[in-house]
């Protein structure tokens, strides 16, 4: 009782150094760290107010460069009512100013451009000049004769009817392979001088004149020089007007344009020389005509939507808004002048191009920006950015309700902002705890180490306390039995002397184990490693247990494989091992045991197994089995006898070695355990 009241004695004392220990390190590390976090959001919250304040001028800058743009933009529509004609308005519109789509009305809100084909008169006798013709050429498939008839109309009636004539003529001889006859009537019509004052019917014939004579010439090498020539004067008409001021129709322009860049793109082998010719006839369209016709393209779906200005009788010139136009959403711009109105349009895409002040601003820095209308749509910038914005600002007064959002790239630019200073702080607190952190662990590893040597102590005094009492407790009761005669007869007193024998050799045993793992703890364990064959291992470790398995059912199996390599190891070490083993196996057996021991050699190490059909243990039991003083079975009626040191220091052995020791166990099951050595080289 004194030696535990002692015991429990020093475990209150160390309970008390440990807490103390504990609130010396905790209790300046948590004070210290209050103090950091004060600190740091003090500074994070200074760099936040100076970055934002940074970035609000910024963005005031861009909106007041938006601005200025935007009103140049609009004075530049202010100028365009001195425009002389519609296409001009609409080329310096789509090219110089940006946007991409335009409709003019008149001081009545009548639509003035653009003018399609319905809006223009046609000359009404040409339906009934050519019905005859038509049905010669469509109908009865005759065209011979439909070339002589629209030859003799070609040489009466009025301009109108003659282009239209020799451009009939010209589709027929096509038809009938007469090709060169076919170019030279639709060359009478493409090469009209009649383009300079012609009407826009006039002008209509002699775009398809020069679009079909593309199309006759298109696969013929030998015309390439006319070809070129013919779609110079095509492009050289589209988007134009002659010199009596009569343009196009609008969609018949666009039909024009799109076949003559699709033309262009198909034939890209005519080379340099062909673009040049093309940029001297073409002037402002050049390599534009690509955007002019999709810019014409939106501007007729926008007149076909809207044929009168009254539909913009509320909005506020100089303003955007939104314009629904089938099933595209754009951004419509209306100006009024004295003598007309111009309602100008731009795509989102456009209006990002147009906004790009703001991209130059911010490119370089942290922030990103996004720009939204008054429909939450985003028009430019970044489309969804990391958590919430840092500065919300208005677009400026020609996007009413239009709002510009500043987002850290990253989502917390302060922190980078910050840290430099913060790292200063973080620094000197990250030293001064690992400071306070290094002493506290150097002294709880003293009083850790203080604490695991008391319980090992402990014990171990209680398990050889234990151990020890057993077979001396056994020894004893037989001993007094024989001296005070209490037996039978001789073949007693041989039982009784066995049983003393036995209980002899466990105790030498336990001793044994208990010197082996006092030179463990001590490191004085030292192990005589020599090459050694592992057959010669296997059957010292048969021999030593021999006489034991003899006396009981047991069935023992030596097996050993051949051309084993040798291994380098402590003989009487690896004896031990194994011997610890097949002692266990008998141990925790039944009745009828079956035990084998298998030396085999493989991937270059050489194997020792041991295999019983015992009790087995769960998996984990056989994580735990290899620990000092642990034991499968801690109930005080346990079969097998034992300290539980064996296993742990056949592991101590092994791992001398550089081998390795596992056990596969299922309860009920038996267990198997392996050690692996390396092969000597």
């Amino acid at each position: 009782m004194k030696g535990r009241d002692r015991i429990d004695s020093g475990y209150g004392q160390l309970r008390w150094v440990v807490l103390l220990l504990a609130v010396a390190v905790v209790l300046p590390t948590v004070c210290l760290l209050w103090f950091m976090s004060q600190a740091v959001k003090n500074e994070r919250l200074a760099v936040q107010q100076k970055l934002t304040k940074i970035y609000q001028e910024q963005l005031a800058r861009a909106t007041q460069k938006a601005d200025q743009s935007w009103s140049e933009s609009i004075k530049f529509l202010d100028a365009k009512k001195t425009a002389v004609h519609p296409y001009l308005s609409f080329l310096s519109l789509m090219v110089e100013r940006g946007f991409d789509g335009l409709v003019i009305y008149d001081a009545e809100g009548k639509r003035t451009y653009p003018l399609l084909t319905a809006d223009v008169n046609s000359p009404a006798e040409s339906l009934e000049e050519f019905t005859d013709a038509w049905q010669l050429e469509f109908s009865e498939r005759r065209f011979a004769e439909a070339a002589e008839l629209y030859e003799q109309k070609a040489k009466h009636g009025s301009d109108y009817v003659r282009l239209a004539a020799l451009i009939g003529k010209s589709r027929c001889l096509a038809k009938l392979g007469q090709l060169d006859e076919a170019i030279n009537e639709c060359k009478q019509v493409a090469f009209s001088p009649l383009e300079e004052r012609a009407d826009a019917s006039l002008l209509a014939l002699i775009g398809d004149a020069r679009l079909m004579m593309l199309r006759l010439m298109e696969k013929n090498t030998k015309y390439d020089s006319l070809f070129e020539e013919t779609l110079g004067k095509l492009f050289s008409m589209v988007y134009a007007a002659n010199r009596a001021g009569v343009t196009l129709p609008a969609d018949h322009n666009l039909f024009l344009a799109q076949k003559a860049a699709e033309i262009l793109r198909k034939n890209s082998f005519l080379g340099s020389c062909l673009a040049g010719a093309l940029q001297d006839e073409m002037g402002p369209v050049g390599s534009r005509i690509q955007r002019l016709i999709v810019a014409e393209e939106r501007s007729i779906r926008i007149a076909e939507s809207f044929a009168t200005a009254a539909a913009f009788a509320n909005w506020k010139l100089g303003q955007l808004q939104h314009l629904q136009v089938g099933e595209e959403v754009i951004y419509g711009l209306y100006h009024g002048t004295d003598d007309h109105s111009l309602l100008v349009s731009l795509s989102r895409a456009s209006l990002a191009s147009a906004l790009s002040e703001y991209e130059n601003i911010f490119k370089d820095s942290d922030v990103v920006y996004r720009i939204l209308d008054d429909s939450g749509r985003v028009i430019s910038g970044i489309e969804s950015p990391e958590g919430e914005p840092f500065v919300i600002a208005s677009a400026g007064e020609h996007f009413p309700g239009w709002k510009i959002e500043l987002h850290f790239k990253g989502g917390n630019v302060f922190e980078k902002a910050a840290s430099e200073r913060i790292a200063v702080y973080t620094w000197t607190g990250v030293l001064v705890i690992l400071l306070i952190l290094v002493s506290g662990g150097i002294a709880g590893k003293a009083v850790g180490r203080q604490i695991r040597l008391s319980k090992l102590k402990n014990d171990f005094i209680a398990t050889v306390s234990h151990e020890l009492k057993t077979p001396l407790a056994s020894m004893r009761v037989l001993v007094d039995t024989l001296l005070e005669g209490n037996y039978k007869d001789q073949q007693q007193v041989t039982e009784y002397l066995q049983l003393v024998s036995t209980e002899n050799e466990r105790l030498s045993r336990l001793i044994d184990n208990f010197l082996t793992f006092s030179r463990m703890e001590r490191n004085k364990q030292a192990f005589e490693i020599v090459r050694t064959k592992p057959a010669s291992i296997a059957r010292a470790a048969a021999e030593a247990v021999q006489t034991k398995f003899s006396k009981a059912r047991c069935e023992f199996e030596l097996e050993i494989g051949e051309d084993l390599p040798d291994v380098l190891a402590d003989h009487d070490a690896m004896v031990t091992v194994l011997v610890n083993l097949l002692d266990n196996a008998y141990k925790y057996s039944y009745d009828d045991k079956h035990i084998e021991l298998r030396v085999s050699a493989k991937d270059g190490s050489v194997c020792f197994s041991v295999s019983d059909n015992g009790m087995g243990m769960s998996r984990r039991s056989a994580k735990k089995i290899f620990k000092r003083f642990y034991q499968v079975d801690r109930t005080l009626t346990r079969r097998a006898k034992g300290c539980g040191l064996g296993l742990s220091i056949a592991k101590f052995i092994i791992d001398a070695h550089k081998g390795s020791i596992s056990v596969e166990s299922k309860p009920s099951k038996g267990s198997a355990f392996t050690v692996k050595l390396p092969a000597a080289i």
